[in-house]
């Protein structure tokens, strides 16, 4: 078993080149697919949030963790100019192949997020990060560094990811029947050590990061907090009782109470 910070990131990234090599029915490939379809992968709350921003034409755009690389072409459809980075070869290539194919000017770059410095020396309009990124990384405070040094005078990073309570809590059979139950089933605050979970046959790593953790790391890295959002939504059907609806997300059923599922931040230099 890994040992060290590194060997945890490389198994992952091992087991995200077989994914995505091997598994064509997931949400990764269907974003793929949707790009292709309808010249976008992007959700409605991206969408939404960052339609303040105006015209893209000619903004520059910094995709972290662009997966395949369907949200950064889509933006790139929009006008901007992006550059997608990702720990996956499997995820690089794809994403190459997928801009060559719908003649669109993107770079990617095929880099651990951590070493992405020694590698890329450019500031960005936006820094941009979706939809499942932040638990892959050990050290949010290192990552906020880096987010933020990327982000030119005047620029925004912009955060869509899974709320850390959500990852907390498993939905569990209730022996009075109530389709609602829950039990604390993980850490919500940092830790040194790796969760590890089994996925596919193979080990998993990563690590939760409090709400609190990645606000205060944005700020100490320099960065000022525009928003922070909380949505009842879900991009996957994170519960079992979650009702996908026509917006794409996974809902809580009318009866219920809902609890956060996803949160959004917008902070600017």
């Amino acid at each position: 078993m890994p040992s060290m910070p590194n060997a945890y990131t490389a198994a992952n990234r091992a087991l995200w080149n077989d994914w995505l090599a091997t598994q064509r029915d997931s949400d990764h490939h269907r974003d793929v697919a949707r790009f292709q379809a309808t010249g976008s992968s992007l959700r409605p709350i991206e969408r939404r949030e960052l339609g303040e921003l105006g015209d893209l034409a000619g903004a520059s755009l910094l995709h972290l963790q662009c997966n395949m690389g369907s949200d950064t072409l889509s933006w790139a459809r929009l006008g901007a100019r992006v550059t997608g980075v990702d720990l996956s070869d499997t995820a690089i290539a794809r994403a190459r192949a997928l801009a060559a194919a719908s003649d669109l000017d993107a770079t990617f770059i095929r880099a651990d997020l951590y070493d992405l410095p020694s590698l890329l020396d450019e500031r960005f309009d936006l820094v941009y990060t979706t939809y499942g990124a932040l638990c892959w990384l050990p050290d949010v405070a290192h990552w906020a560094a880096i987010a933020a040094r990327y982000v030119r005078p005047g620029g925004a990073l912009y955060i869509l990811d899974i709320h850390p309570i959500s990852a907390t809590f498993a939905q569990i059979a209730s022996p009075t029947g109530d389709p609602l139950s829950f039990r604390a089933a993980g850490p919500y605050f940092s830790a040194t050590d790796p969760t590890a979970e089994t996925a596919s046959g193979a080990t998993v790593y990563t690590w939760p990061h409090s709400l609190g953790e990645v606000v205060t790391a944005l700020r100490a890295a320099g960065l000022r907090l525009d928003f922070l959002h909380e949505h009842p939504v879900s991009f996957w059907p994170r519960y079992p009782a979650l009702v996908q609806l026509d917006d794409g997300y996974w809902h809580w059923p009318d009866h219920a109470i809902p609890l956060p599922l996803l949160y959004s931040i917008k902070a600017t230099r």
